[in-house]
């Protein structure tokens, strides 16, 4: 009789970090994790780039080091990945390697293509990858040669990192993640034609959509054996849905780089609120029926990047100091409009920037530091009052400030903080736990 594999394990590749963690199946329990920070590069004004081959090779020195701390290979038996969305990674089918750096979900140098479209009634904005594809494949040679000959392969960072730990065997992609392209047909299941047209990419290259819990092969990459599935692939939002468990009408908030505020909409959805998105969840398999239910998305584009602004400008030591610092400040007069990087929902400008308001010649560190959360707060409180929330489940690294999340019940809120702000992860996990069950 063969023994199912105690242990599943989720990959988180975030923006700024990128993590693994190895949980009990039956229990739950987090039973190791590791992480490394992943670089980020402006090569010109507007641009957000990063090395996908960096993406690979941290998951792989991660995996060493949980093994390290006593995790056996054998006793995983399936990853799930959790990704950054629409940063689009071009890579070679023929050599597997990256033609060049991703460009980021927060890259703008499409923001005039978009205000074009946006004037002509597109409902597009320049996180979406659409413009960054028509981009790559107008201006950047590499990209095009690929393109002609039929060699480029491009997609999300699931995608990728799918292609990758299976060796060159599987590219897929899921709903979700399909859908922060922009070129997504929600209602059809596939990728749309129309859009497909607009922006001038052909299917050729991109990954076939899948259900976000289907088995699509074994990670090679960590084990040459075949003994861990890749059962998985589902964007961060969406696996911190899966983390709270959100019932139709329930939101969360991810404290992350940015800060995302998702509310599950059924399987049915009604149109979203204005200048926030209809976006899939997932499609899943539950209780032996495969269901696609959606959600609304809004965002504030910056909440953890700001704080780590702060450190890199020397106004915060570091960011674990954030809480100490807030607690020796007093309410100033001093005020902050978290805007480094545009204005996310439901404005939607990204052209917009940071503002200082209320700076005195007795203004503070602490001061200034402590209107920085207040900022971020309004922000998240002006998003949630605009899309009908009243209670939030909130996770991400930031969520562990008890500044932060006083400041965000501050604004009317109910606030049920996760147990363990690593939701993104554990949702991963736990979908794939749930495809090999």
């Amino acid at each position: 009789m063969t023994t199912r594999p105690s242990l599943v394990a989720g990959l988180d590749v975030g923006t700024t970090t990128i993590r693994l963690g190895v949980f009990d199946s039956a229990s739950g329990e987090r039973i190791a994790m590791a992480k490394e920070t992943l670089g980020l590069s402006v090569p010109f004004p507007g641009a957000v780039e990063q090395d996908p081959a960096e993406f690979v090779a941290a998951t792989v020195r991660l995996w060493d080091a949980v093994r390290n701390d006593g995790v056996s290979v054998r006793d995983v038996g399936a990853l799930g990945v959790a990704n950054q969305r629409a940063t689009i990674v071009c890579w070679s089918a023929v050599t597997g390697e990256p033609l060049r750096p991703a460009v980021g979900w927060q890259d703008t140098r499409t923001a005039e293509v978009v205000a074009d479209l946006v004037a002509q009634g597109v409902p597009v904005n320049t996180s979406a990858s659409c413009t960054k594809m028509a981009w790559l494949l107008e201006h950047d040679p590499v990209v095009g040669a690929a393109a002609a000959d039929g060699s480029l392969r491009m997609g999300t960072v699931d995608s990728w990192m799918t292609w990758a730990l299976s060796g060159g065997a599987s590219f897929v992609t899921d709903p979700g993640n399909a859908a922060a392209t922009g070129l997504y047909d929600a209602r059809a299941g596939d990728w749309s034609d129309g859009a497909l047209a607009l922006f001038g990419v052909s299917r050729d290259p991109l990954a076939a959509v899948v259900a976000s819990d289907a088995v699509v092969g074994d990670a090679r990459m960590l084990d040459p054996d075949g003994g861990i599935s890749l059962a998985a692939r589902v964007g961060d939002q969406m696996a911190a849905c899966a983390a709270h468990r959100l019932a139709p009408g329930e939101a969360k908030v991810t404290l992350g780089t940015s800060a995302m505020l998702d509310v599950h909409a059924g399987d049915d959805p009604p149109a979203a609120p204005a200048g926030c998105y209809t976006l899939p969840l997932w499609r899943r398999c539950f209780d032996g029926v495969e269901r696609e239910d959606f959600m609304f998305e809004g965002s504030v584009n910056t909440a953890g990047s700001v704080i780590e602004w702060l450190v890199r400008i020397g106004l915060l030591d570091r960011v674990d100091a954030l809480d100490r610092v807030v607690a020796e400040s007093q309410p100033s007069g001093v005020r902050f409009a978290p805007a480094l990087a545009g204005i996310g929902s439901p404005h939607h400008r990204p052209e917009a920037r940071g503002e200082w308001t209320g700076l005195a010649l007795d203004t503070t560190r602490a001061d200034m530091v402590r209107a920085v959360v207040e900022g971020i707060a309004d922000r998240v409180g002006e998003l949630a009052a605009h899309m009908g929330v009243a209670a939030l489940a909130v996770d991400g690294g930031l969520s562990r400030s008890d500044a932060m999340v006083a400041a965000i019940e501050a604004r009317g809120l109910e606030v049920r903080r996760a147990a363990d702000p690593e939701a993104t992860l554990r949702g991963a996990a736990e979908i794939a736990a749930a495809a090999i069950s």
